[in-house]
């Protein structure tokens, strides 16, 4: 499972970085502006690059919602999930504040809520469903493909997930979606599934209900005017 994120996180850059001109970003329309748009960006490791990329989004009036940056082998990743987005200064900004860029889309982001608030918002009603995940694996080839396929297949996702290396064990963590009991799967019993990860040989450290937080008064409001 990791291993086909990665490709397929390749697989995006590579494609972005073969279209002149950033063409995911010219195939927006018009009504993108205003919206929720994705930014990925990536390149060659040169500094604090999240925390100016970041303060970038912010200046042109975006809220960045969610976000995900990686370094690995010298290079970096980053993923950037912005409300009330003007794609075009988000576009020009990043180039300018990130010259050694070498790949950049800004898309329209997939609405997976209807909620302005975020999707862990104490409202949400995918909260109950969200684990905050860190197990401790002992290592032997292939343990991360064998854990992640039995949580698929009892119907678990890990929506977020972080792999390294801690002495002689793996460590995966990240936040992790039961069923909703909605779809084809039932709900999981989650004590008959954490007892199956320890007959596994998996150190279940963290398997914990996430606490919604909702924004400051006004701040919805503000966000939908």
């Amino acid at each position: 499972m990791l291993r086909h994120l990665v490709r397929k996180t390749a697989g995006a850059l590579t494609s972005a970085a073969s279209t002149p001109g950033f063409a995911p970003y010219r195939q927006m329309s018009a009504a993108a502006a205003g919206g929720q748009v994705l930014v990925h960006m990536g390149g060659v490791d040169s500094g604090e690059i999240f925390s100016v990329a970041h303060k970038a989004i912010c200046k042109t009036g975006g809220e960045v919602k969610e976000s995900r940056s990686v370094r690995l082998g010298g290079r970096y990743s980053q993923m950037f999930l912005v409300s009330n987005a003007d794609a075009q200064k988000i576009n020009d900004v990043i180039k300018k504040v990130c010259p050694l860029i070498e790949h950049l889309s800004v898309v329209p982001a997939r609405q997976t809520t209807k909620d302005l608030k975020g999707p862990y918002c104490a409202t949400s009603p995918l909260v109950p469903f969200v684990r905050a995940v860190h197990m401790e694996l002992p290592w032997k080839s292939g343990i991360v493909d064998e854990i992640t396929e039995f949580l698929n297949v009892n119907g678990v996702t890990m929506t977020d997930i972080n792999e390294y290396r801690a002495g002689k064990d793996v460590v995966l963590e990240g936040f992790a979606h039961l069923p909703t009991g909605l779809a084809e799967f039932p709900q999981v019993n989650e004590s008959d599934l954490l007892l199956k990860l320890e007959k596994l040989g998996v150190k279940v450290v963290q398997f914990t209900k996430v606490k919604g937080q909702d924004p400051p008064p006004g701040a919805t409001a503000q966000m939908a005017a």
